[in-house]
């Protein structure tokens, strides 16, 4: 083995005493061992500290860092900045991988010479048996291909394309990005650009990451107000980033996507216990979608884009009156 470790395994932890082993078993136990592992304690308040440490001393592959709480993107950038691999996989400390994880999504980097490689995750409850699954099956893309999946009308293959912590990446993609602080929904802010600065990117159907959707998760992803006005950001972002890169196709499915955001936000905002002022947020909402609206009137399909504003305002007259 190499004195530098070929992948780098960050892990970002908040108060997750209750999973943390089994995601840290699922990874020691693997057959692949050309790894480190960085755990970004986030100023957690249970025993998650505590657990780690003794980590730390079974196995020196593990480092701890421990900062205050700062959130998931600080964590995954610290530990980026401290990742000596050639590799970076990102896992959150409640969820765990397939037993042959690392072997079978290093092999398809380097057989496809590829700068992502992504398998498919699943949602579950705490550990369950059985997740996994193993076919074979994989698919190319460009960045460009991949770009259109992530952004096209296929919810599950956005699911997957926009999460990062289901994907082993090479390291100089993080040469200059980072992921952005104090955001609710981090993963979309980074994950377009990761994939346009790739060349290849390699998925495979199969299920091997375990995405734990706990009782804290779900009371942690209550709809607030921040989620709309970051939904809207990321979008406005990437509006911007692609608006001059010469693909129409791509440009057409990123505004049909924000223009559909603008229905699903005025309808989770009109069901949300967590927002006091809803007027404020359709006003907001309104405002952004018909800004967007001017500029998709000649860059959208006519049939679509009538569909999509009918729905809209039919949406936000619903929620009006049960004001």
């Amino acid at each position: 083995m190499n004195n530098l470790p070929c992948i780098s395994i960050i892990i970002p932890a908040y108060n997750a005493g209750k999973d943390i082993e089994k995601c840290l078993q699922s990874i020691i136990s693997q057959a692949y061992k050309d790894f480190e592992i960085i755990i970004v304690n986030d100023g957690s308040v249970d025993n998650t500290k505590d657990i780690c440490e003794k980590y730390v001393k079974l196995d020196d592959r593990i480092k701890l860092i421990s900062t205050e709480n700062r959130g998931a993107g600080s964590a995954r950038n610290t530990g980026i900045n401290e990742a000596r691999g050639q590799y970076i996989s990102f896992i959150d400390a409640d969820d765990y991988v397939c037993e042959d994880y690392y072997t079978r999504m290093y092999e398809m980097l380097k057989e496809g010479n590829a700068d992502i490689v992504e398998g498919h995750y699943k949602r579950v409850s705490r550990y369950e048996e059985n997740v996994f699954t193993n076919t074979g099956k994989k698919k190319e893309y460009t960045n460009m291909e991949k770009l259109l999946v992530l952004y096209g009308p296929d919810e599950t293959e956005y699911i997957n394309s926009v999460s990062v912590t289901n994907k082993l990446y090479r390291k100089e993609l993080f040469n200059e990005v980072r992921f952005p602080i104090n955001r609710i929904i981090d993963d979309e802010f980074i994950m377009y650009k990761l994939m346009y600065n790739s060349k290849k990117i390699i998925s495979t159907p199969d299920i091997m990451y375990a995405y734990v959707q706990s009782e804290e998760s779900v009371m942690r992803a209550s709809f607030k107000e921040k989620r709309v006005h970051d939904t809207l950001d990321v979008y406005d972002e990437v509006y911007d980033f692609f608006k001059d890169k010469g693909n129409d196709e791509l440009i057409e499915k990123i505004l049909i996507r924000y223009l559909g955001y603008g229905i699903e936000l005025t309808e989770k905002t009109s069901r949300s216990k967590d927002i006091e002022n809803k007027t404020k947020v359709y006003e907001y909402i309104k405002s952004k979608f018909e800004e967007k609206a001017k500029i998709a009137e000649d860059k959208v399909n006519k049939e679509e884009y009538n569909k999509i504003k009918k729905e809209f305002y039919e949406a936000l007259n619903i929620a009006a009156c049960e004001e």
